[in-house]
């Protein structure tokens, strides 16, 4: 089986793409399609900022005592 040689310039910036899926990008039809850690990968990023926003609600909301 041949290995197949990516070019590592072309997937430079594809470490941060989750949820921009995009069909004429040759990449995301190549290996991100129907790649199940780019979905898990998607929905736990999509959970990290939910909860991001959350924390950053609660500690910047004044308590009163």
């Amino acid at each position: 089986m041949k290995k197949v040689k990516r070019n590592l310039r072309l997937l430079a910036d594809r470490f941060d793409c989750f949820g921009d899926f995009d069909l004429h990008d040759s990449v995301c039809m190549r290996w991100c399609h129907v790649n199940i850690r780019c979905a898990i990968a998607k929905e736990q990023y999509d959970q990290l900022e939910i909860m991001e926003d959350f924390f950053d609600t609660v500690l910047e909301t004044p308590r009163s005592q």
